[in-house]
């Protein structure tokens, strides 16, 4: 995997939790920073089928509001979605996916055992 160096400000309390996990844990800064920035990440598009990626991604245009209503819509019309699309679950991708950026913005997000269904 190439690697590129990146000069990042950030708060001194931010570091300063940063460097006590590091000391704590016995791994590196960057090795924390690192594992820290990969799990806050907003979700990935890499195992959903490339002709849903546009489609997926438009919704990190979306502000808070018209991603709640998507992650709280149901399946589309039989009309709208194409046999490809249910078949592969579009608008339950289209939830997830609205959901989990709701929470990396750092909202609350119920179950998706609880929301989903």
């Amino acid at each position: 995997m190439s690697e590129k160096k990146v000069t990042v400000r950030m708060p001194q309390s931010i570091y300063d939790r940063l460097k006590s996990i590091a000391d704590a844990s016995g791994w590196s800064f960057n090795e924390v920073a690192v594992q820290t920035i990969k799990s806050g990440m907003p979700p990935s598009v890499a195992k959903v089928p490339p002709s849903f990626h546009a489609e997926l991604l438009a919704l990190n245009k979306l502000d808070d509001q018209e991603l709640w209503e998507v992650g709280r819509s149901h399946v589309a019309d039989e009309d709208e979605a194409s046999y490809e699309a249910e078949k592969a679950g579009l608008a339950t991708l289209r939830r997830a996916y609205a959901l989990a950026l709701l929470k990396w913005r750092g909202h609350p997000v119920p179950d998706p055992s609880e929301f989903l269904l």
